[in-house]
């Protein structure tokens, strides 16, 4: 259970953190797999040893046993990577954020760049057209 959890802290930190966020899934899934394919290796030729009953009996306790206990651990990894990598592109901050404003929906722009006034939106007034041309003339536009 300890192993899972570490695991899965592993998988959950390289899917967070590491670019481009798959890579950081996979990183962990294959990291998680060489070292319980290493505890896995290890219990075997320590099987052989002689006055190995305790030590193999606490490292089976840590590891596993079976081909199913060995993979708890990788699965755990790769469960934690990939809601880290999710949860981490969702709130990533240096995506700009999408800001839908009404005058974005009802104003557009022309060919020179301004804005268009929409129907309702400014009361037409003979200040405005001298200030207009006035900028106008300013820009020289």
């Amino acid at each position: 259970m300890i192993l899972m959890v570490a695991f899965a802290l592993v998988g959950a930190l390289l899917g967070l953190f590491w670019r481009p966020r798959f890579v950081g899934v996979v990183v962990a899934v294959v990291l998680a797999g060489v070292v319980q394919g290493i505890a896995a290796w290890s219990l075997q030729i320590l099987s052989e040893q002689v006055n190995r009953e305790h030590l193999l009996g606490q490292l089976h306790a840590i590891f596993g046993e079976t081909a199913i206990d060995f993979a708890g651990p990788v699965l755990a990894a790769a469960v934690g990577a990939v809601f880290a990598a999710l949860l981490g592109g969702l709130t990533d901050a240096r995506r700009p954020p999408v800001v839908v404003t009404a005058d974005g929906l009802r104003r557009k722009a022309g060919k020179d760049g301004r804005f268009a006034r929409m129907e309702g939106m400014v009361q037409d007034r003979a200040i405005h057209a001298k200030a207009e041309s006035r900028i106008d003339s300013i820009l020289g536009l």
